[in-house]
């Protein structure tokens, strides 16, 4: 990915909160074709003192589970907050421009354990259900239908080899112009409001 020195992100531990905070990702693995396979699917986060990895499922009858088997390798495309920058709020002339945080994990794929597979799944529900007043829990499925949904499904995980993060969040701007961003987002729609939330914190990082 092409990252210009004032938007690239090196921090380590703030790449992996980001991911940790954004459990959707789009998968490219490359395909016999010379074309990549994708699928967009949430994933859960691996991180320790002896594993750093992602960890999804993809249907069986998916085409990216022959392309995975084929090259075992792949990159998981992970976007946050982003939105149109209007120009019209700079105390200067100048074009707009898009303001976005996206990281890529770049690694070796490999399979789950039916054990490690549904554990995935437990966590992956709980980290979704967390916030809600009746949470689900996989413990209240009949374990036939988990069994009948297991042999659709399969897991794997994606060895953190490489990691690239882009944070394009105005941080070329003045303090003026950067303010005015700030209050024109504000103003408009929620997505917009998280897109000036993320540009504060990149700005101030809290670790």
């Amino acid at each position: 990915m092409y990252i210009p020195k004032d938007f690239e992100l090196k921090d380590r531990e703030l790449i992996l909160k980001f991911l940790e905070q954004h459990l959707f990702g789009s998968l490219a693995v490359n395909g016999s074709n010379g074309i990549p396979s994708l699928v967009h699917i949430p994933f859960t986060c691996e991180f320790s003192d002896s594993t750093t990895c992602l960890e999804f499922h993809v249907a069986k009858a998916n085409s990216i589970v022959s392309a995975i088997s084929e090259v075992k390798q792949g990159k998981m495309i992970v976007l946050g907050s982003h939105g149109y920058i209007s120009s019209s709020v700079y105390t200067h002339v100048n074009v707009p421009t898009y303001n976005y945080e996206s990281v890529h994990v770049s690694g070796k794929i490999e399979p789950l354990t039916d054990l490690e597979m549904k554990n995935h799944l437990t966590k992956l529900v709980d980290s979704f259900e967390s916030d809600r007043e009746n949470k689900l829990h996989m413990s209240q499925w009949p374990a036939d239908l988990i069994d009948s949904y297991l042999k659709e499904i399969v897991g794997y995980r994606i060895e953190i080899q490489e990691l690239e993060a882009a944070f394009k969040l105005s941080q070329n701007r003045n303090e003026v112009d950067f303010n005015r961003i700030l209050a024109d987002l504000n103003s408009r729609t929620s997505n917009d409001q998280q897109l000036a939330e993320a540009m504060k914190q990149a700005k101030c990082p809290i670790k």
